[in-house]
């Protein structure tokens, strides 16, 4: 692909595989390729009906270390709003799963029953865009759009998730401290039957010591 030399298919579709996948001036390099040459190759490309560009996307996006997904929000602990959602969501939920057990079996099923009810709702998803006809920098310009899109889906869905857990671990909290404050306060009745116990065993307990003393 030198000054002079009348260019091959070949070289044309390695140009249009590769330009606006890498900085022009990488591409250059990696193809041994002037300035000139390279223009001259996207306009035969062009009129030959390739949509075709030099121009370079540079990604905005970095991949999470946890899901692999491109992500827009890297937090402190360096894991995107989904990922970070997803870990508090897990930790509502032991605690709930922990919490169900000081409910009554019966407590249990009508939980059950009603929770089920208040699944958390979700917006349509984001749809990719097409991207029969595009150049490599609408591509991936629509690439990274779609994953950013997705991602505040996710995030969205996973906040109104993590909200409703947090109201359930509450309401299942409260009805496990009713059922504590029930086992421990003593039916009507039974404060006077434990007094009048108390007494009896004190009566008995005088009398048998009067009765030793006057042995």
């Amino acid at each position: 692909m030198k000054a002079g030399r009348t260019w091959t298919t070949g070289d044309l579709k390695r140009v249009a595989e590769l330009a606006g996948t890498m900085p022009e001036r990488e591409l250059r390099r990696l193809l041994k390729l002037s300035s000139n040459q390279l223009a001259y190759a996207v306009r035969t490309l062009r009129r030959m009906g390739v949509n075709v560009t030099t121009r370079y996307y540079e990604p905005r996006l970095e991949t999470c270390p946890v899901c692999g997904c491109r992500r827009a929000t890297l937090g402190k602990e360096g894991v995107c709003e989904p990922c970070r959602l997803k870990r508090q969501l897990a930790d509502i939920e032991w605690r709930i799963s922990e919490l169900m057990r000081g409910l009554t079996p019966e407590q249990r099923a009508v939980y059950e029953q009603t929770e089920a009810e208040r699944e958390s709702r979700a917006d349509p998803m984001p749809q990719p865009r097409p991207t029969d006809g595009l150049n490599s920098y609408e591509r991936a310009k629509a690439s990274e759009d779609y994953d950013a899109a997705m991602e505040q889906w996710a995030t969205t869905y996973l906040r109104r998730r993590v909200k409703a857990a947090q109201k359930r671990k509450e309401r299942i909290q409260k009805k496990v401290n009713e059922n504590d404050r029930r086992r421990h306060v003593r039916p009507e009745g039974q404060e006077e039957a434990a007094a009048d116990h108390q007494r009896q065993g004190a009566d008995g307990q005088g009398h048998r010591e009067g009765h030793r003393a006057r042995r």
